[in-house]
Formats: C-alpha cells, sequence, structure tokens
C-alpha cells in the first residue's frame, strides 16, 4: 500500500500528516523544530522521528517509508543548498521540499492566485498570480523575517537596552523586560549568545500585551513591522481582488493594525498548511 506525507516544519516545531494516497488522513503527529537553515541536522532527525509517530499512531509499520510520498514545506528550504541535501538523506519513496510558505498558500486560499503572509517564529509572504508562486521575506532570522516572532522580540531587547542607555525612555514594557534579567545588560548579552529564534520570539506575545494597554514603546516596535509587513504582501501581489490571508501565530495579532484594505480583504484560511501539502502531494505524484 502507497502513502502520502505531509511535513510542515519551522522554528518552533514541525506538524506531520499520513493520509492514503486519495488523501483520507490516517494520522497525525508532531515533533521538535525544522528549520533546515539554522539546525540542518536536528531538523532532519526531528522530521523523521515525526513521520515514525504517525506510522506508530495509524498503526502502520515504519517500515513504509518506502512507500511513502512527501511534500515537505520547511522553513529554510529557499536558502543555500539545504533543500538538495535533505532530499537525498530522505527515506521516502519520492519527496519534494518547499518552503512552509507554499504549502501555507496551498492550503489558506487552494490553488486559485492570492497572497498570504505567515508570521510565526519567522515570516515569509507568498503570492500566486496566473499559477506562478512568488516568495517575498523568508530570507532567515539574521537578514529577513519582517514581522516574525522572532524579530519582534530581538527588537523588544534592542530597544530595552537603548532605554538603559538613555537613549529613549522606558516604559513598563522595557522596564518589565529587563528586570527579567535584574537590569544586567552583560547577563542579557552572555545569554543571547546561544539563542535560536524561537527563543526570541518567546518574547514576542510581551509586545503585545503591552500594546493593549497603550504602551509608547510597544507601539514603536509594532508600527514600524507593520509598515514591511504591509509592503511585503504589495511585493507578493496582494490585490482587493484576490483571496488574502494572514496566519500564523501572530497573523491574527497584526491584522487589527494593518490598512482598512488588508483587513477588509482578509478571510480566514480554507485550510492549514498540511493539508495544503497533501494536495500538492497529490497533484506532483499521482
Amino acid at each position: 500500500m502507497q502513502y502520502l506525507i505531509g511535513v510542515d516544519g519551522g522554528g518552533s516545531g514541525c506538524r506531520v500528516i499520513l493520509t492514503s494516497i486519495q488523501g483520507k488522513t490516517l494520522a497525525k503527529a508532531e515533533g521538535g523544530p525544522a528549520n533546515i537553515e539554522t539546525s540542518f541536522k536536528t531538523a532532519r532527525e526531528n522530521i523523521i522521528n515525526a513521520c515514525k509517530k504517525a506510522f506508530k499512531n495509524a498503526k502502520i509499520s515504519e517500515n513504509n517509508f518506502n512507500n511513502s510520498f512527501a511534500i515537505l514545506g520547511l522553513a529554510g528550504s529557499n536558502l543555500g543548498n539545504y533543500a538538495a541535501q535533505l532530499s537525498d538523506k530522505l527515506p521516502f519513496a519520492r519527496n519534494k521540499i518547499l518552503n512552509d510558505g507554499e504549502i501555507t498558500l496551498e492550503g489558506a486560499i487552494g490553488p486559485v492566485d492570492g497572497c498570504i503572509g505567515a508570521l510565526g517564529t519567522g515570516s515569509v509572504f507568498v503570492g500566486r498570480k496566473n499559477g506562478i508562486t512568488k516568495l517575498t521575506g523568508g530570507w532567515g532570522f539574521s537578514l529577513g523575517d519582517d514581522g516574525s516572532g522572532a524579530k519582534l522580540g530581538k527588537e523588544l531587547m534592542r530597544l530595552s537596552i537603548r532605554c538603559h542607555d538613555g537613549l529613549n525612555e522606558h516604559t513598563d514594557l522595557t522596564i518589565e523586560f529587563l528586570k527579567k534579567f535584574k537590569n544586567n545588560i552583560k547577563s542579557i548579552v552572555e545569554i543571547t549568545k546561544s539563542f535560536k529564534p524561537k527563543d526570541y520570539a518567546d518574547f514576542a506575545p510581551e509586545i503585545f500585551r503591552a500594546m493593549d494597554n497603550h504602551d509608547s514603546n510597544a507601539k514603536k516596535i509594532i508600527e514600524s513591522e507593520v509598515i514591511l509587513i504591509e509592503q511585503s504582501l504589495m511585493a507578493s501581489g496582494f490585490s482587493e481582488q484576490n483571496a488574502f490571508c494572514l496566519i500564523g501565530g501572530l497573523g491574527k495579532l497584526f491584522l487589527p493594525f494593518l490598512s482598512d484594505k488588508f483587513i477588509n480583504t482578509c478571510k480566514p484560511p480554507k485550510g492549514n498548511a498540511l493539508q495544503g501539502a497533501i494536495a500538492i502531494a497529490k497533484r506532483e505524484f499521482f
């Protein structure tokens, strides 16, 4: 018997769905982070282990890897040669690695023209016009990830340190943040030497909570990212006449701060990234 596998892998974790070749769900599973640019070896291990869990949950032998056809939407796959390297090291009968934004686009709006902004630990903006998909952003934490949790967390750290140095005025947000580190900037510098994007992203919810309390420093951080989010959506092909979704853990948090044309056009996603992966797998392999 043959199977389809969909993998949605990002900086915070990976999710797997196992289906029949007709697309009937047999099992799901979750695993650790799967950004192949930041942690290639660990990502591969987490992906395979999550797939093993899915087989186990479906009461199917994991020896069926070689009877399975997989679409993997992975953060970092658009960078370097990581996707090609990983594809050669996976046990599936056939596999295709895409950016996680591509399977999210498929799941959210289906095969039609439109665009999405996917805002989680990282970020990517994906549009489709006349059947051609275009990625905007998605260049990783060091040089990209506008509107992402990781970037928000890092910006909170940077702003808090500037306030400590007297370059900006403190607010409750930055005061409370520095208290976590006993106002010791040297400690922050040392701790962040080992930080991954997810570690920075853990601080992002604090900014939105402060925004609810009209904190001016929270407003400064959010508004600067909103500009970049809107520019990225326009670059990816946003149109008020086409489908548009803003998704990911931060999507619903950012949406109220965007311009009216984005708010009014935004619709809930039709499905999720795993459903998108399986839809692509059915077209790609059968």
